[in-house]
């Protein structure tokens, strides 16, 4: 009994992947969707509004002509759409948001109000990416951006990287020699993210530039991405959790994250 058992676990770790219908289940509620980050850092912060979509892959609509205002005790920002860039609304171009101020996101669309709140809470010290060279290839990988489990201090981090300007690759597409990547530090450890289904390994030649940023993560900010990653990134491991609506700060009616991030950016170029 024992060998059967442990031949049927053998055959489910080495099983092939094979393309399955992933049905969507929609209540027909056409939900408003918000995506913003208010930051420290002195520029025009973008706040993007669409519509759900019912279908994977489904490119979004985007929601144009709504009136967004962004607020505290003391002042309200009017933000404005871009031109040639429909459901995207703007702050000020020298707006900066404070550690500790309450932020209110009051959006307006077709008689329908929608309002969401954040906080920013501090920061603490960056620590610069590690990488090391590939094994097989001439190339360098990332090998640590920060531990996973911060109880203190939870914080997300995005990493930009360029390899565009490197001898060599100067001729190729430029969009072929860029990489956009994300990692957390969470309060929690989930056994879904222990098990996790491995990421790609990005690799970049000596010369690539990597822009570090560190985004400080408010409780609230916390459960949404955790919840979110769970949806995603963490989805296909050996222990997935089971589906759920992710959670919002957004009113009835609309769905998505307002949130407040306190940003440190460092900078290094791989040697």
């Amino acid at each position: 009994m024992k060998k059967t058992i442990l031949y049927l676990l053998l055959l489910g770790l080495v099983s092939c992947e094979k393309q399955v219908d992933w049905p969507v289940q929609n209540d027909g509620t056409a939900y408003v969707v918000v995506d913003g980050i208010l930051t420290n850092e002195a520029k025009a912060h973008p706040i993007r509004l669409t519509r759900s979509v019912s279908a994977l892959n489904m490119p979004p609509e985007a929601v144009s002509g709504a009136g967004v205002i962004v607020s505290n005790a003391d002042s309200s920002w009017f933000l404005t759409e871009q031109p040639g860039n429909p459901g995207v609304y703007c702050t000020p171009a020298n707006f900066s948001a404070k550690v500790g101020v309450l932020y209110t996101l009051l959006v307006s669309i077709d008689g329908s109000v929608y309002t969401a709140k954040s906080r920013m809470v501090p920061n603490t010290p960056l620590i610069l990416a590690r990488y090391a060279r590939s094994a097989s290839e001439n190339l360098f990988r990332i090998t640590w951006v920060a531990n996973a489990y911060n109880a203190a201090h939870p914080a997300m981090y995005e990493l930009l990287l360029d390899w565009s300007q490197v001898p060599g690759y100067e001729s190729l597409d430029p969009d072929n020699c860029r990489a956009r990547l994300f990692y957390y530090s969470l309060p929690t450890i989930d056994v879904s993210q222990v098990f996790a289904p491995e990421m790609e390994k990005v690799l970049f030649p000596a010369g690539t530039k990597i822009i570090e940023r560190k985004y400080s993560l408010n409780p609230e900010y916390v459960e949404f991405l955790r919840a979110l990653i769970s949806e995603t990134n963490w989805k296909g491991g050996l222990f997935d959790s089971a589906p759920a609506n992710v959670p919002t700060n957004l009113s009835s009616g609309a769905t998505g994250f307002f949130a407040a991030c306190h940003v440190i950016t460092d900078s290094l170029i791989v040697q």
